[in-house]
């Protein structure tokens, strides 16, 4: 089938979004689909960041012929800006492009499947279907209740007008992929129907598996943005309490806050931070530490989401040390690869880390739980085939 992929995040740019498209681009086009990708010029976490050749790095986009399957939407305004009316621009100028490029090419695919967020390419590509065109929407968080929670960015007055659009939006897709189960029922009773809905987590590639060893002092790592989502102060907190108990942590990070934490922190002996990393070297840097942070702030719809660097931590065999709850609390508990608790307070989250310091059993115990757990569950080969599956089958509801 000739399929079409919309995103706002891809290759060569960094994070969970990104590499989460771009890696469906090359396991569909494995399994013999003719796959394009509608995109923007990389500009996340900064546009700068890629005028350094390192983040170009796979030889697969850079050289074959699959490069010439990406088209970018190019832009006047900034992707990544804190201006409000620079960022409505920017998403109307995008929308725009977007209906004109879908005008002129939507009748050539037989899949047109989009991503969230950015909420407004499922707007654009949606609210303006065409017949004979399967249209699938990928959610991957719970849009407009996020930005509602982010501070600095509180709509009330906006949201009825938006959960309206966020039901049509719903109700517009022929099919749905989540990588949070805890969706689907939050999807459901929007519609008030059951959509065919497919749970499809990120993971790892096979030969993405690391054969790194450990740190030979026990280590934590934090990977990652620190933006309006995640508890910077939290995070601050744990790291120099991190460092107060002789701790190695090491920090890579982006993102608008992470200026704030390197301030904070970057004189301690036992904290290193480091700049950015291609996704390769960054899974590296996560295998060859013990434990690794995933710090949001307190609040149900950022507490109950799956971030794709728990998954990361669980991918390298290194223990998850979180305050989410609901399904990554869920999986984390039941499988005893980590260590979860809604809303944990910053001195047990401690505690319990330097347990683990001193209880290489329990350590090596976790770990390989996480690597069966991994095998089982996220691991791209296996996971892409129920997607092809649920992309060519009628109707069907997948678990």
């Amino acid at each position: 089938m000739k399929i079409l992929l919309i995103t706002q995040n891809f290759y060569p740019e960094l994070g969970s979004a990104a590499n989460r498209i771009t890696t469906l681009f090359k396991m569909l086009s494995i399994h013999k689909h003719d796959i394009h990708v509608l995109t923007t010029t990389p500009a996340y976490p900064k546009k700068n960041l890629f005028n350094n050749k390192k983040f170009f790095n796979d030889y697969y986009l850079n050289f074959s012929k699959k490069k010439n399957r990406v088209y970018r939407l190019k832009s006047r305004y900034p992707k990544q800006s804190k201006n409000i009316p620079l960022r409505i621009l920017y998403f109307t100028e995008e929308f725009l492009k977007l209906r004109k490029y879908l005008k002129k090419h939507q009748t050539e695919y037989e899949i047109i499947y989009v991503t969230t967020p950015n909420i407004f390419l499922a707007w654009g590509t949606l609210f303006f279907k065409r017949k004979n065109i399967k249209y699938i929407l990928e959610i991957r968080d719970l849009w407009p209740d996020s930005v509602n929670q982010i501070e600095g960015m509180r709509i009330q007055l906006l949201m009825p007008f938006l959960k309206y659009l966020e039901k049509k939006m719903y109700l517009a897709a022929d099919k749905i992929v989540i990588n949070n189960p805890s969706f689907r029922e939050h999807i459901n009773n929007i519609t008030k129907m059951n959509k065919p809905i497919f749970y499809l987590p990120n993971g790892i590639k096979k030969l993405e598996i690391p054969n790194s060893q450990k740190h030979k002092n026990f280590t934590v790592i934090y990977t990652g943005n620190i933006g309006l989502a995640q508890d910077v102060n939290k995070l601050i907190s744990i790291a120099k309490l991190l460092n107060e108990n002789s701790i190695h942590f090491i920090a890579i990070i982006y993102g608008p806050n992470s200026d704030y934490f390197k301030k904070e922190v970057m004189e301690l002996p036992y904290i290193r931070i480091k700049d950015p990393l291609p996704r390769e070297e960054c899974l590296q840097e996560i295998a060859k530490a013990h434990v690794s942070l995933s710090i949001l702030k307190s609040s149900e719809v950022f507490l109950n989401v799956l971030p794709g660097k728990i998954i990361d931590a669980i991918c390298m065999g290194t223990i998850p040390a979180t305050n989410l709850g609901g399904y990554t609390e869920k999986i984390i508990n039941e499988n005893h690869i980590g260590i979860a608790k809604k809303d944990i307070k910053t001195e047990i989250l401690l505690d319990e880390i330097l347990k683990l310091s001193k209880q290489s059993h329990q350590l090596n115990y976790m770990q390989n739980n996480a690597i069966n757990f991994r095998n089982d569950n996220f691991i791209w080969e296996n996971n892409i085939k129920y997607l092809n599956q649920f992309f060519l089958k009628e109707g069907d509801i997948f678990d």
